[in-house]
């Protein structure tokens, strides 16, 4: 039997024999289903709507397209193998996923530990809209540790910590054994976002972490053509996160599911390309006389803070870059508009390269205060490597570099 979850990435969730054989399985551009029988209906909403259990061996029919689709159980099944946990759900971007976690898991009165920096709009979404919800958010940053985090607490209620590791944009690693058990110990749970790596360089359910987020938009998909979120975890939660999702209408629809399992089968070919690529890249960078920092995990060494979880928990460095520009945020624009090759766009993780100012787009909505002491700084440059030749990569960062 397939162990790989490259194999599973082909094959997983498809059988031919209920497609017309066909080897790729169908876009079901269908907003409805035909019950076989009304009892067929009448047991599928008391599953669906009702929680009732499966019986053994029974398989849920289909019957509405926002509540789910044959594309979106194949996807979902493949995503589930890759990060290693009992079950998945795409929704129809990653904020949508983000926003359903924290609706469905948190009740007013809990806190949310949160690490920082972190996504702009996730940061959002936890302290204004959760905010006006009653729930309490408070944040922690990369190397603290059990003790500082129990003083963080206090005498709240702590629900769930949630960790962007790498974080976005610095590239910050957070050790998730560490959190989990935090966690673990006051019956909350752990939300790990593995955008940035992806489940080719981080699998967060091997240390503990019981759901994992995407932007599925990112590395899963992987060509700048689909907006996704994916939620992975027990199947508790997932079941959980399910029945919201049909609530409130975040399930991505058939054709997006579709573009998602094809971009799947080829996620572990494009991501270990993307990690060379950018290995050599923050080599080059970091020798260059007008960057003033780099950050890439390839460049960690071992006497840095942050090399043991870095080589417990992740299995390459990835292909996110952070680079500080020296002289501000006119230096920073100055190397933006002199790029060719690589793209000047939000969003990461495609085959295009892309670069962006994170201080005046992702992260503008946070304080200034607050994004200088987290190393967002008007001189920081968030760079996605993506599958261009290195020597191409190379000659494009050197010229733009020349104008700063």
């Amino acid at each position: 039997m397939p162990r790989d979850p490259q194999t599973f990435s082909v094959g997983e969730g498809h059988d031919p024999s209920e497609h017309g054989w066909s080897l790729k399985t169908p876009i079901y551009e269908t907003a409805t289903f035909v019950f076989e029988s009304a009892e067929a209906g009448k047991r599928y909403f008391e599953v669906v709507y009702q929680g009732a259990p499966l019986e053994p061996g029974e398989r849920l029919p289909y019957a509405y397209s926002r509540l789910d689709s044959p594309n979106l159980r194949v996807v979902e099944s493949r995503l589930a193998r890759w990060e290693e946990t009992d079950d998945a759900l795409v929704f129809n971007s990653g904020m949508a996923a983000i926003y359903t976690v924290f609706i469905s898991l948190l009740n007013p009165g809990d806190l949310v530990l949160h690490s920082t920096p972190m996504y702009g709009a996730t940061a959002d979404i936890l302290r204004n809209l959760m905010g006006r919800f009653g729930v309490i958010s408070k944040s922690f940053g990369p190397g603290t540790t059990v003790e500082e985090i129990k003083q963080l607490i206090g005498g709240d209620r702590l629900a769930m910590i949630y960790v962007e590791t790498p974080a976005n944009p610095t590239v910050d690693i957070f050790d998730i054994e560490l959190t989990s058990s935090v966690a673990a110990g006051r019956g909350a749970i752990t939300v790990v976002d593995n955008t940035f790596l992806s489940p080719v360089l981080q699998r967060p359910a091997r240390h503990g972490a019981d759901v994992v987020v995407h932007s599925a938009t990112k590395y899963l998909g992987g060509h700048n053509d689909l907006t996704a979120g994916v939620v992975c975890g027990r199947q508790d939660l997932i079941d959980l996160l399910r029945h919201d999702r049909y609530r409130i209408g975040t399930t991505a629809q058939p054709s997006t599911a579709s573009m998602l399992g094809r971009s799947i089968e080829t996620l572990q070919m494009r991501v270990e390309r993307q990690t060379t690529t950018a290995t050599q890249l923050a080599g080059f960078l970091n020798d260059h006389p007008k960057v003033a920092a780099v950050n890439h995990l390839s460049l960690l060494a071992p006497d840095d803070p942050s090399y043991e979880t870095y080589k417990k928990q992740c299995l390459g460095p990835g292909a996110m870059i952070a680079l500080e520009v020296a002289g501000g945020e006119g230096a920073a624009f100055r190397f933006l508009n002199a790029l060719k090759v690589v793209r000047l766009a939000v969003s990461l993780g495609g085959t295009e390269s892309l670069a962006m100012h994170p201080w005046s787009t992702s992260h503008a909505q946070i304080p200034p205060e607050e994004n200088t002491a987290n190393g967002v700084t008007p001189g920081l440059i968030r760079f996605s490597v993506g599958v261009e030749a290195v020597e191409d990569l190379i000659h494009d960062l050197a010229r733009a570099l020349d104008q700063v």
